[in-house]
């Protein structure tokens, strides 16, 4: 004897999980968690360090934009809005110490201030001494250099700068995509 209980269970639980796909396809599901980021077609861009410089530039041509490196905001044409990163420094703090007084973990951080100058408008060369409107930009890890660590201290706090640049250079990117 044939069991038609067993085909309809299978057949049954297929029919549902395609009828739950389907409600979950047609709600939008499957958009969840994009952004739809959008970058001017032209810009500007003005950048105090030399690394910061290159992996932003590289980042925002990745992304279409045409970009116009310069020395100076003062002066520049206004014809595109202007990305300034002024004030970018390095720092590095001691967290934890062992019992002789040497760091066992550092803290890096990399910061910049971050300022878009719209389109047609011409910066103030006072302005430009004193950055009013910036928004402060950062990224940090923390780097534990103790034990085998200590003997590549160099090759570790170099890998940490490195991959510090490239965090804050996408993180730049993704807020300009929001500007």
């Amino acid at each position: 004897m044939i069991s038609t209980t067993s085909t309809l269970g299978v057949l049954g639980r297929f029919s549902i999980v395609v009828c739950l796909s389907l409600v979950m396809a047609s709600c939008g599901f499957h958009l969840q968690g994009q952004s739809l980021r959008s970058f001017p077609p032209q810009l500007n861009l003005y950048v105090d360090d030399p690394v910061l410089k290159s992996l932003v530039a590289s980042n925002l041509v990745e992304h279409g934009v045409v970009l116009t490196l310069v020395e100076s905001v003062v002066g520049t044409d206004t014809k595109a809005p202007t990305l300034q990163l002024k004030r970018t420094l390095k720092n590095s703090t001691e967290l934890i110490l062992d019992a002789n007084g040497d760091a066992l973990i550092w803290r890096y951080t990399l910061s910049s201030e971050y300022l878009v100058i719209a389109a047609g408008v011409q910066p103030d060369p006072q302005q430009t001494l004193i950055t009013t409107g910036s928004l402060p930009i950062s990224v940090s890890t923390d780097v534990d250099l103790s034990g085998g660590n200590a003997t590549i201290n160099e090759r570790i706090e170099a890998d940490s700068w490195a991959l510090l640049y490239k965090q804050l250079a996408t993180r730049i990117a993704r807020q300009l995509s929001f500007e």
